[in-house]
């Protein structure tokens, strides 16, 4: 009988080893994972800010081109080709404004959006990590799954035994 208490205190204690090293590697896993997305998504934010600068500074010269070309408007005794040059350079410059305008809301869109469940740098940083290290990412999945299947076994567990009119046990 002592015997076969020493077997189930060893073999609880193996249990609980073999538990603490799966959390530990769980953890590094987790760890792994949340510095590779979180550099992921500084490069993101960077990469969007820099493109916002950028069209911003290009949209300022854009609108600087067209107040200029306004100011060069032909008189009234200018020839109709001139005129018709002048109004074509116009339009292509303001359709140039406007795109350039489109763009930098796309950008901001992505830089500073949400998306269904976080940030639209954080869903595009988590695309490029799954496509990158495809392996980390398949085990962090791995982990999260097992640990929702452990917490819905412990749940229904808990459940059960309080269904059967019994206190759950520590």
């Amino acid at each position: 009988p002592a015997d076969d208490a020493g077997q189930g205190i060893e073999a609880q204690a193996q249990a609980l080893a073999a538990e603490q090293a799966a959390l530990l590697q769980g953890s590094s896993v987790q760890a792994r994972y949340d510095q590779a997305l979180g550099e992921l998504v500084e490069q993101k934010a960077d990469q969007a800010g820099a493109l916002e600068q950028r069209l911003e500074n290009m949209l300022d010269r854009q609108q600087a081109q067209l107040q200029q070309n306004m100011a060069s408007r032909p008189g009234m005794i200018a020839l109709p080709s001139t005129r018709a040059a002048w109004e074509q350079a116009n339009q292509r410059c303001q359709a140039r404004l406007q795109q350039l305008q489109a763009r930098l809301e796309r950008v901001q869109d992505l830089h500073h959006g949400m998306g269904l469940y976080s940030p639209r740098i954080e869903e595009m940083a988590a695309r490029q990590l799954r496509a990158e290290q495809p392996e980390l990412v398949e085990q962090w999945s791995l982990q999260r799954q097992a640990e929702r299947s452990l917490t819905e076994t412990q749940r229904r567990s808990l459940t059960q035994e309080l269904s059967r009119g019994r206190t759950p046990s520590p």
